[in-house]
């Protein structure tokens, strides 16, 4: 039996549609089941996990304000609201008020945060690999490429090309 007829999916040409679109949600859906089962482990999810790495390495010591950090993760502001006061609590990062606007906060990662993110990476850098590894160079290619190009379309945006 295959992947999508365990969920009463019938694949075929006449139903291409279906099966592209159930058959990313199931892979999506296996990778973060894996994802998340590494994380567990660490106290972490997902949600955090990326969260962090966002305010690490893009925001660095400047920090990126809240409303960067949620649309960089596709995440509203109420939810990273939230997030983030979860991970202030935990001492994953700081919260600092912007030089000269005091309505805006930004955030760092705190060293504890940065020594998580490290103990982490490993890991989940080998995760994601041998995940992305049971394709091929090519196959990963043409996937990355048709992949941008849903997610453009869906955005309403131009497709941009993959960047070398």
């Amino acid at each position: 039996m295959g992947v999508l007829e365990r969920f009463g999916i019938c694949s075929g040409k006449e139903n291409f549609r279906e099966t592209a679109l159930y058959a990313l949600a199931c892979a999506y859906s296996h990778i973060e089941k894996e994802i998340s089962d590494h994380l567990r482990p660490f106290n972490l999810t997902p949600a955090k996990f990326n969260a962090m790495m966002v305010i690490k390495h893009i925001g660095k010591e400047e920090g990126l304000s809240q409303i960067d950090i949620g649309r960089r993760l596709i995440v509203t502001a109420s939810n990273m609201t939230r997030l983030v006061d979860r991970m202030e609590k935990e001492g994953y990062i700081a919260r600092l008020t912007r030089k000269g606007d005091r309505r805006v906060n930004l955030v760092r990662i705190s060293k504890k945060g940065s020594d998580l993110l490290d103990k982490v990476w490993p890991g989940y850098y080998q995760k994601i690999t041998s995940m992305a590894n049971q394709l091929n160079k090519d196959e990963l290619i043409k996937i990355s490429d048709l992949l941008l190009k849903l997610s453009s379309s869906l955005e309403g945006a131009p497709a941009k090309g993959r960047k070398n």
